[in-house]
């Protein structure tokens, strides 16, 4: 790589995250209508770090939705594709007993655009 690539990548855009009601939007996307509490959301200089809710089931079971910002470089092009995202929300499933019994990622955030998993 030369020193102009080097620049370059050193002086992309920014990235512009999502705002807390941008973040809830994303959550009733994906809850689709599904009732939630908000358990806990951790900001900094006006951005959001950490979103978790949980939605309680008929059955008893929970499940929690957890939108975090990546802690790593997300631009690094050596990470593997399903790596390059600068947020994430993942959803853990707990069994009514209280423990956990599974979860999976639902979204991913990169340059202003959110792509959902089922």
């Amino acid at each position: 790589m030369d020193s102009e690539d080097t620049f370059a990548e050193q002086h992309e855009t920014p990235e512009r995250f999502p705002s807390k009601e941008e973040i809830r939007s994303v959550f009733e996307t994906i809850l689709q209508g599904k009732r939630y509490k908000e358990l806990r959301v951790l900001s900094k200089e006006g951005l959001v770090r950490l979103y978790e809710i949980e939605v309680t089931l008929e059955n008893g079971e929970r499940l929690q939705y957890n939108y975090q910002r990546a802690i790593y470089n997300y631009r690094d092009k050596s990470l593997p594709p399903g790596a390059q995202f600068s947020a994430s929300i993942h959803m853990t499933k707990y069994g009514s007993e209280g423990n956990p019994n599974g979860g999976h990622c639902v979204a991913n955030y990169l340059d202003g655009e959110w792509k959902y998993y089922k």
